[in-house]
Formats: structure tokens, C-alpha cells, sequence
């Protein structure tokens, strides 16, 4: 169920409570959506229309990676291609709790 579906629900439900004469528990204000959610939907929906765009015309399954639609074996090999971190180093992170430890003790002026 979408918000928007939600909303006009409560609405309906609402409005049958004020005929009855029930008195409402809550006073709700609905406010438009701003443009920037109105923006976020319709990218993930462009994303998701794309990615059934792509699987019926390659007729192979596609999976969102990072929002671009791609094949398994794509994704497999995007995954090979990752660099590799490099080991953590001791002498760095013993040189970093040291200075932890001074801040620790440095009193508040």
C-alpha cells in the first residue's frame, strides 16, 4: 500500500467519523510533497521500470548495482575489478590511541 492510498484511507475513515458524530482523536495536516521527495520517487521508479526494460530485451535477469541495471556476470566481474584495502598498519593505529589517550587526559579549560 502506497502513501498516497494510506492517506485517502485515513481521509475516508475520517470523514465517516465526523458524519457519526464521533469526536476525532487526532488533528492531522496534510501537507503536499515537497519536490525533492517527488524527485526520489520518480528516480526509483525510472530505476526500476529500466531494470524490467533490460531484462526484457536481453532476456536475461538484471540486478540494480549502485543504480545502474546490470547482468549477473557483469556484477561478477564489476566485483573482481574492486581494489583491495590495504592491511591496517600497528605503528598508525598505536599512534593513533596515543593521541587519543593525551586527549583523554587534557583537562576541559
Amino acid at each position: 500500500m502506497s502513501f498516497s492510498e494510506h492517506l485517502e484511507n485515513y481521509i475516508k475513515q475520517r470523514d465517516q467519523q465526523q458524519q457519526q458524530g464521533q469526536p476525532l482523536r487526532h488533528k492531522y495536516v496534510v501537507q503536499d510533497p515537497t519536490n525533492q521527495s517527488l524527485a526520489r520517487e520518480a528516480m526509483a521508479q525510472a530505476q526500476e521500470d529500466a531494470s524490467r526494460q533490460a531484462t526484457v530485451e536481453s532476456k536475461q535477469p538484471h540486478y540494480r548495482v549502485n543504480g545502474r541495471c546490470m547482468t549477473q556476470n557483469e556484477a561478477s566481474a564489476m566485483e573482481q575489478l574492486k581494489p583491495t584495502s590495504a592491511p591496517a598498519n600497528p605503528d598508525r593505529i598505536a599512534y593513533i590511541q596515543q593521541l587519543r589517550k593525551n586527549l583523554k587526559l587534557r583537562k576541559p579549560s
